[in-house]
């Protein structure tokens, strides 16, 4: 009798233990799966006067581009690659600080109809640090936006304008 209701016991236990794995690995591939988040509004086609002025990203970080084509930033969040040879070695850091040279180029995507501008900023120094984003957003709210780091984590940063509104 004690026999088959350890029995009865171990194979319930087992039971729930399968079917706590099931459900463990459904989850865990239905997290793997998940939508990417999305950039902010549409693609934007803006001017340099546009992008000229200070930029703040979700972390805090900064660039402010100048008119001249030059930047400063501090702690801007982005995905960035050096130059060290033919081929791009990527930056282990998503934030970085800084001077250099910035450049915007507007063109149509391949099989769209909006055009959207790219901006890329190139760092001074050794290095020659680089990072590129784009606008999206909206005429009224333009962002600067780039997935960062290994496309599977879906790291998005997104750059504004600081609110110019007192609250």
């Amino acid at each position: 009798m004690r026999i088959a209701r350890a029995g009865t016991m171990l194979g319930v236990a087992m039971a729930g233990g399968a079917m706590c794995m099931l459900l463990s690995g459904c989850y865990s591939l239905a997290v793997a799966i998940h939508d990417p988040p999305m950039p902010p509004g549409t693609p934007q086609a803006v001017t340099d006067e546009q992008l000229a002025g200070a930029w703040r990203d979700e972390e805090g970080g900064s660039v402010t581009f100048a008119s001249n084509g030059t930047f400063v930033a501090k702690d801007i969040c982005g995905d960035f690659s050096y130059w060290s040879g033919r081929l791009p070695d990527r930056v282990d850091s998503h934030s970085l600080s800084g001077s250099g040279s910035w450049k915007s180029s507007t063109w149509t995507p391949h099989n769209e109809v909006e055009p959207v501008t790219e901006v890329t900023i190139r760092f001074s120094g050794s290095k020659k640090a680089s990072g590129q984003y784009t606008a999206g957003g909206t005429a009224g709210s333009v962002k600067l936006w780039v997935y960062m780091g290994d496309l599977d984590n879906y790291d998005l940063c997104v750059a504004s304008r600081p609110s110019t509104t007192a609250d």
